[in-house]
């Protein structure tokens, strides 16, 4: 048999997790519950919803309804990201791309803040082979058994970075960032991560992790819905909705065109204030780079606030995947597109 091994971008977001592999994306909620017998095991799970068994357990994951918002949650705990659902939320997202126990080697983005804290935390849980049961839609489950071989973990922006200055086999291309000092800005669910790069090579001063992101809107439009219709939309509709400026709830369409431009423009502001704070000692930074799935989003309202020259990095599919996609390419440049070469 085969054992060819396969290289995966893997990013676990406050807000969704991506993973894909060059042909195939997956990307969902980063929620996880248990589920609740008989009732989840009836019910045809919804697109991006997945039930799953676990070490004798079964759970939900992905656009789920039930449970805590997930606003209130990882405000609260954001440790959760990583003891709670950590390996479900990998695990479900890799095992589309696992045949026949053929070795999977992952590279996985985490925000720089709690990157030291959960780098080999999240190794050692997603290191070897792991047996993971996937519901049907007609209740029948299907075991798959999971073989992550490798595992490299990187700060998130990383992965935007990466995709600048390599091509889709990982190969290192020239690049106009090259011999810049930048700063990659990833404006993220509940986080922003700023990483400092100069001609290359890792800046620790004005790299870090803000405390803010775009589910500072989130929450407020969706506590407004929730005031209006008495139904929390769930964050992947809600996520549409932004993007489309309406949300149908039981038949009533309500447009959130003008409260999204407002709300985003506040949180844009605050964020615009504290990546500046962040840079203020890195006087000759000549580009920011806005990259993350709420970039598109805040960069016509930050660009004019911040002290440099912004460039919004963007995506052809979706600017959620900007830095997975990077994350893929490292994966490649370490173990070849086949899986093949040494490890870095």
């Amino acid at each position: 048999m085969n054992r060819q091994p396969k290289p995966l971008g893997l990013d676990l977001g406050f807000g969704f997790t991506k993973c894909l592999d060059g042909k195939q994306t997956v990307i969902f909620q980063s929620h996880v519950r248990q589920a609740s017998g008989q009732s989840d095991a009836a019910t045809e799970q919804p697109a991006g919803t997945y039930h799953i068994a676990l070490e004798d357990r079964d759970y939900i994951v992905g656009n789920d309804t039930h449970g805590p918002p997930l606003f209130e949650d990882f405000a609260r705990r954001p440790e959760r990201l990583i003891d709670s659902y950590g390996q479900r939320l990998a695990l479900t997202a890799a095992a589309p791309f696992s045949s026949h126990e053929n070795p999977l080697h992952v590279v996985i983005g985490l925000p720089i803040s709690y990157f030291q804290q959960w780098a080999a935390r999240l190794v050692k849980q997603l290191t070897g082979y792991h047996k993971i049961g996937i519901f049907q839609a007609d209740g029948r489950c299907g075991r798959k058994n999971i073989h992550i071989r490798r595992v490299h973990v990187i700060p998130t922006p990383l992965g935007t970075y990466t995709g600048l200055i390599m091509d889709a086999d990982g190969r290192r291309q020239a690049s106009e960032y090259d011999d810049l000092k930048i700063a990659v800005v990833d404006i993220g669910f509940r986080t922003t991560d700023i990483m400092v790069m100069a001609s290359g090579r890792f800046c620790n001063r004005g790299s870090g992790t803000i405390e803010m992101g775009m589910a500072n809107g989130f929450d407020k439009i969706a506590g407004r819905l929730y005031r209006e219709s008495g139904v929390m939309p769930e964050l992947d509709r809600l996520y549409k909705a932004i993007r489309m400026g309406s949300i149908r709830i039981e038949d009533q369409e309500y447009n959130v065109t003008k409260l999204r431009d407002e709300t985003y423009r506040e949180v844009s502001v605050a964020l615009a204030d504290r990546i500046n704070y962040n840079l203020k000692d890195d006087w000759d930074i000549e580009r920011v780079l806005l990259t993350g799935g709420g970039a598109a989003d805040a960069a016509a309202t930050i660009a004019p606030l911040i002290d440099s020259e912004v460039v919004l990095i963007e995506h052809e599919q979706d600017v959620r995947l900007s830095n997975v996609q990077g994350q893929l390419r490292l994966a490649r440049h370490m173990w070849g597109a086949s899986g093949f070469c040494n490890a870095g």
